[in-house]
């Protein structure tokens, strides 16, 4: 069934009780203030759509994914992180063909974590376990890897994630448990690095993701500290935002994956105890959020038969989510880890009212 076709089925779902919808007034003031004379509403609303994926080893199965990418074609690769391989769908989840098996040769990966898309279609993966970055053709083919275990210029020590920055084809990488970033040419030829373990501006306590908004600033989310760091494209520190805890535009540690949308939107991924999508200005005002836990479980993952259904039944419900990504489209495809799935939801509106 093609997209279009498939949102005009669930256009009476979109307005029904099983929408998943986030209205959030200005700078998260309570809904009982009545002094507010001027200011901004901002709608970030998403409906849940559709999802694929189970539990297993076959085709289309995942043993807890991790990220998820789009090629120009709108085809979508999906790091199936525990069955040491990379998955490729329709960008509706049909299942078109997979790629990879555990170990240390080229092609073989060891916890593959996070996967970038360059203009030309290659892949590259983050193969955590062997500290390197491997890059593939869309079919698969094994092209070059880079990167050994160590602390020098262009050595990793299990690195999680791997982003390319669009305007300049520059490859960023979070060197994880070397507490820094490296950034590379298109080449993959080493330019700069910055961080070390610490809680001062500019230091780490292991950096999980990174984002670039549309000046090519680099935002750098991490484990075990709330919020994000935002720097320029050479490392200079340049301001921070985001505290722990389970109110709106707070954060559960440890920490999930971000993604900058093309009008500069900011998605986070909350941690496990409290999953969701949460999404943000650049300074770090709030906006909107989308989905819940699982209200009914059974060991790790939500209560969901196949079919769709009410919330109340899985969809739109999270269990250690790991990672988000817009498409072309403005569809949110949400990396549900600990339901061995992915879970799609439609944009219904994004538009910023004047309040009187």
């Amino acid at each position: 069934m093609e997209k279009n076709q498939y949102l005009i089925f669930i256009l009476p779902i979109l307005v029904s009780s099983f929408a998943v919808v986030s209205i959030v007034t200005s700078a998260c003031v309570p809904a009982s203030a009545q002094n507010i004379t001027t200011g901004t509403d901002v709608r970030s609303n998403y409906s849940f759509i559709e999802k694929w994926g189970s539990f297993g080893t076959g085709p289309g199965q995942f043993n807890r994914p991790h990220d998820i990418a789009f090629d120009s074609m709108g085809n979508v690769y999906v790091s199936d992180r525990d069955n040491n391989r990379i998955q490729k769908f329709t960008h509706n989840g049909t299942f078109i063909k997979t790629w990879g098996s555990k170990g240390d040769k080229n092609g073989q990966l060891s916890i593959p974590y996070s996967i970038a898309i360059d203009d030309l279609d290659n892949i590259y993966v983050a193969d955590r376990e062997n500290s390197r970055i491997q890059k593939f053709d869309t079919n698969g083919t094994f092209l070059a890897k880079y990167g050994t275990d160590g602390k020098l210029d262009g050595q990793f020590h299990r690195p999680e994630d791997v982003r390319i920055e669009p305007r300049t084809g520059d490859i960023y990488v979070t060197d994880t448990y070397n507490n820094r970033i490296e950034r590379f040419d298109k080449n993959f030829m080493f330019i700069t690095k910055w961080g070390s373990m610490g809680t001062a501006d500019g230091q780490f306590k292991l950096p999980h993701a990174i984002g670039f908004d549309s000046k090519g600033n680099v935002y750098v989310d991490e484990l075990e500290r709330p919020g994000v760091q935002i720097f320029d494209k050479d490392g200079k520190f340049l301001r921070k935002w985001g505290t722990v805890g389970k109110a709106d535009g707070q954060f559960s540690l440890p920490q999930e994956h971000l993604w900058i949308d093309s009008n500069d939107h900011v998605y986070i991924v909350d941690g496990a105890d409290n999953p969701r999508i949460q999404i943000f200005d650049l300074n770090g005002r709030f906006l909107g959020k989308v989905g819940t836990g699982c209200l009914l479980s059974t060991g790790e993952g939500c209560v969901d038969p196949d079919g769709p259904g009410p919330l109340a039944l899985g969809d739109g419900q999270f269990s250690k989510p790991e990672h988000v990504t817009i498409d072309s489209e403005g569809n949110m495809y949400v990396v549900d880890r600990g339901n061995h799935r992915i879970q799609v939801f439609a944009p219904m509106d994004d538009a910023i009212v004047n309040i009187k």
